[in-house]
């Protein structure tokens, strides 16, 4: 995927962009450095994962439990499949990593979206108060 082939060029080291630059990678994509940019995030990246990850998420619908976590249920064919080789590790860890990134983004993503409501409510609170004669100032 394009955020791993991005870390691979990460962990050659640390370093200060200047310039813009391409780069080709030996698989045909592409990835750009650009200069201040730290970081990527999977902005609703729901549905890209979805896609990506069908072969995964087939497994989901051949678990015991609608409700299977894929960590210890009885009955779970994520877990079956990992076993018996039918699903290869590498390929659930990355789908596991995928979803905590995208989950954190959308915490996040939620959390700045409360925090400015929370912000305008205090300020429209503060504005009726003073309004109303509550405050001095």
């Amino acid at each position: 995927m394009k955020v791993q082939a991005i870390r691979e060029i990460d962990s050659r080291g640390r370093h200060t962009t200047t310039h813009r630059q391409l780069f080709m990678l030996p698989s045909g994509k592409m990835v750009i450095d650009t200069p201040g940019m730290r970081e990527l995030g999977l902005f609703e990246a729901g549905e890209g994962i979805h896609a990506s990850f069908g072969d995964v998420e087939e497994w989901f619908g051949t678990c015991r439990f609608a409700d299977c976590r894929h960590q210890a249920e009885p009955g779970c064919a994520v877990l079956a499949a990992l076993k018996d080789g039918s699903l290869p590790r590498e390929r659930w860890e990355h789908y596991l990593t995928q979803q905590q990134e995208h989950k954190y983004v959308q915490d996040r993503t939620g959390y700045l979206i409360s925090k400015r409501a929370r912000d305008k409510m205090t300020a429209m609170q503060g504005k009726q108060t003073r309004k109303n004669g509550g405050w001095k100032k």
